[in-house]
């Protein structure tokens, strides 16, 4: 099964995926942002904030990243983060203006790619809402918690109104409830794939 976890940053994310990691067995791929940012040289987010360019360059990069690892796991992952994200921290580094946005526009093309290997190589995507709020670290943007978190909701709720990929919108707060949470999605998706199997036969 393919899960990737989204949300605005310093939301838990790691943490929960390193434990349905471990609890399931399938692989895990980690934050491809801070390595394609150790890659860069580069310390921390304001970097990108006022470099335009340099913000492009690595965007670009943590989403190839992204689709190359969730590629080399077809039979399943946990991701930290979604192709989805990327879209967020693009709008958040480059614009969001309609001209940024519209056909034709390297912004147009980039974010179509990220939905495409979202909404075709997903299997159930897990929303965190920022109920709660990690610390500062290196690499985590100091503030844009609510700028990040609305861009990242608009393209959950439009994957969400496509129905092609199971979404979950945690509601808890403690990691052995988000888990269990999570848990239960699986458990439907599984059950409806069973009798989609058992309809065919």
């Amino acid at each position: 099964m393919k899960i990737a976890i989204t949300g605005t940053h310093g939301t838990g994310k790691t943490t929960l995926a390193r434990a349905l990691a471990a609890k399931t067995g399938l692989p895990l791929i980690v934050e491809q942002a801070r390595v394609v940012a150790a890659e860069m040289g580069l310390t921390n987010c304001n970097q990108l904030l006022n470099s335009p360019e340099r913000a492009k360059a690595f965007q670009e990069r943590v989403l190839e990243r992204q689709i190359a690892e969730q590629i080399k796991h077809p039979e399943g992952f946990i991701a930290d983060r979604s192709t989805l994200d990327a879209i967020a921290y693009w709008k958040l580094y480059l614009g969001n203006t309609k001209s940024q946005v519209s056909p034709g526009t390297k912004t147009d093309r980039y974010i179509y790619k990220a939905r495409l290997h979202a909404w075709k190589g997903l299997d159930l995507l897990v929303y965190i809402p920022p109920v709660i709020l990690g610390g500062e670290d290196e690499f985590r943007l100091k503030g844009h918690h609510i700028e990040v978190d609305l861009f990242i909701q608009q393209e959950v709720k439009l994957l969400r109104e496509s129905g092609r990929v199971q979404v979950v919108v945690l509601k808890s707060k403690t990691l052995d409830e988000r888990l269990a949470e999570v848990e239960q999605a699986i458990g439907r998706l599984a059950a409806a794939a069973n009798m989609g199997y058992a309809h065919t036969r």
